[in-house]
């Protein structure tokens, strides 16, 4: 099927359409949606099937920061239908602004999708680790600092002369 964005036009085979039995927060109403991926870009498109107006900006969290986990419930892992740790694709909401460097990331209620079942679901993670609005390039500025020091210390540890 052919489907009209606010992008352009794009085909969309029914093996990429991934249910929503939730819907997304906020968006209760619908539960078809479609991840279109750039090759040359970090942000990717989770894309509505049945209303073309709605799309979101997501990203892979871990290009935010290293130590991004989630831990599923036993019910998010039944939701999600999620037999082994690698069907889980999980994704962060970004929100862009007109002020580009003002770009957040809603680390608190990540997008967890079995591409295998072709299931999604938004979770609500608690605690305060996770925010709503963390700051996309402050974040990735501090994420690259912290890797940078983890390698340095690993250098270190093995005895290997640090390049100048």
């Amino acid at each position: 099927m052919e489907l009209k964005t606010k992008f352009g036009t794009i085909a969309v085979q029914e093996e990429q359409i991934i249910h929503f039995p939730r819907g997304i927060l906020g968006f209760a109403d619908y539960h078809r949606y479609v991840l279109v991926e750039r090759e040359d870009s970090v942000f990717s498109f989770l894309q509505s099937v049945d209303e073309p107006g709605l799309s979101f900006v997501v990203i892979m969290p871990e290009l935010v920061r290293a130590d991004y986990a989630v831990e599923l419930s036993e019910e998010e892992i039944e939701l999600l239908q999620i037999s082994a740790p690698e069907d889980g694709k999980v994704f962060a909401i970004v929100t862009i602004p007109e002020d580009v460097a003002e770009m957040t990331v809603n680390l608190q209620a990540p997008v967890v999708i079995n591409a295998k079942e072709r299931l999604g679901a938004q979770l609500i993670i608690t605690g305060d680790k996770y925010h709503t609005k963390h700051n996309v390039i402050a974040e990735m500025h501090k994420n690259a600092y912290l890797l940078q020091q983890q390698s340095r210390a690993q250098q270190s540890a093995e005895g290997v002369p640090e390049s100048v």
